[in-house]
């Protein structure tokens, strides 16, 4: 949803000052002192539906932005405090002049030498603002060829959890820890034309692609993904993303999972243990009960198999009666201590729902953790 509100934010203030600057150049060329003045006093009105819009996309842009460290986001969130500023400091002020100065038909030398930069003003932020949509739709994949690819077989992995296994597009490669876009094709007889991002979970030397994802949501695609057949068509869009793992792994790794972001650390760990590379790493993996751990089993198995590996898993709401012999509780920093020997050096991997995230950042930050030692991406939807 807050994709949504920033995307359509956006796009409203892309279009107000397309609106404003060229209306501006048009009544300027075409149009008469008297149309002039008319399109300065509308575009003074529009400012209550421009300013807004802007707020809603910053403050929503630099929300899902936050701790995210890919290329494009970093690019998004530098942009914005430009068109920010160009925007309250020189389109906003401008407007009242120019309008002031339009109904009173002043219009002389410093009325066109601050129409001027007022169209430069707008210039700058309509390039800025257009740059920003075209990374965004590059963010959720919209922009990527599309291959079509089949579902080769499926499995209940936790509680209203599931695991697909899908056929790998020829010449489809992909990092550890990047995601695919999925979509149901047109004619399908559920969620036809419905669209949603997932990390890939297992490694790039498997022969096909596998996606784990909560069913516990009454989304369109998340139903009908869940009673499509084997053989079922779906296309698929990517690898999308950056969240992958430092290639200067000097310092330790610690992986926080909350829930199903435990995905793009199965695609990471099951790599590393490929290579006989996985090594200083630490997974802390939390879940609401034993029975909602994704691959535990798994994991477990890793561990043992791996001295450099150490896993600690922990449940935030055990029932009474429940048979459970790690830790309980929410992950911090008492527990970080607990099972790291210095817990401020390593680098800080976070995935999982938007609560989990902020907590796991602002308890790292609180113990000291440097901002540049965490790296976050936030699942949304589950």
């Amino acid at each position: 949803m807050k994709t949504r509100i920033h995307a359509i934010a956006g796009a409203i203030g892309l279009f107000m000052i397309l609106l404003f600057w060229t209306s501006t150049v048009l009544s300027e060329l075409f149009g008469t002192y008297e149309t002039i003045a008319y399109v300065k006093g509308w575009i003074l009105m529009g400012m209550f539906i421009l300013i807004p819009a802007m707020a809603v996309a910053g403050g929503s842009g630099m929300f899902l932005g936050r701790g995210r460290t890919e290329k494009l986001v970093s690019a998004k969130q530098k942009r914005m405090p430009i068109i920010a500023a160009t925007g309250l400091l020189i389109l906003l002020p401008l407007a009242f002049v120019l309008e002031g100065k339009a109904s009173e038909g002043t219009f002389d030398t410093t009325f066109y030498v601050l129409q001027a930069v007022e169209l430069i003003a707008g210039a700058l932020n309509l390039t800025l603002m257009g740059l920003n949509m075209r990374d965004g739709l590059k963010l959720t994949g919209r922009t990527s060829p599309a291959a079509t690819v089949s579902i080769l077989d499926r499995e209940t992995v936790a509680n209203d959890t599931l695991s697909l296994r899908l056929s790998k597009p020829s010449g489809f490669t992909f990092e550890p820890g990047q995601a695919v876009r999925l979509t149901i094709p047109q004619g399908s007889p559920t969620g036809a034309g419905e669209a949603r991002v997932f990390s890939i979970a297992n490694a790039p030397h498997e022969a096909d692609l596998q996606i784990v994802t909560r069913i516990r949501d009454s989304s369109p695609f998340k139903q009908a993904l869940s009673s499509m057949a084997e053989s079922a068509e779906l296309q698929i869009a990517g690898p999308l993303g950056n969240f992958t793992r430092d290639t200067n792994q000097s310092q330790p790794t610690v992986f926080l999972a909350g829930g199903i972001g435990i995905t793009p650390f199965l695609s990471m760990l099951r790599d590393a243990d490929h290579r006989g590379d996985l090594n200083q790493t630490t997974l802390f993996y939390s879940n609401r009960s034993p029975a909602d751990a994704v691959m535990l089993s798994e994991l477990q198995a890793l561990e043992v198999a791996n001295p450099g590996f150490s896993m600690v898993s922990t449940i935030t709401d055990l029932e009474k009666g429940q048979t459970w012999e790690g830790e309980t509780g929410y992950i911090d920093a008492a527990m970080l201590s607990r099972h790291l020997p210095e817990p401020k050096s390593p680098i800080f991997y976070c995935v999982g729902p938007g609560n989990f995230v902020s907590a796991m950042q602002g308890m790292l930050t609180t113990s000291g953790v440097k901002a540049a030692n965490i790296r976050v991406e936030q699942f949304g939807g589950y």
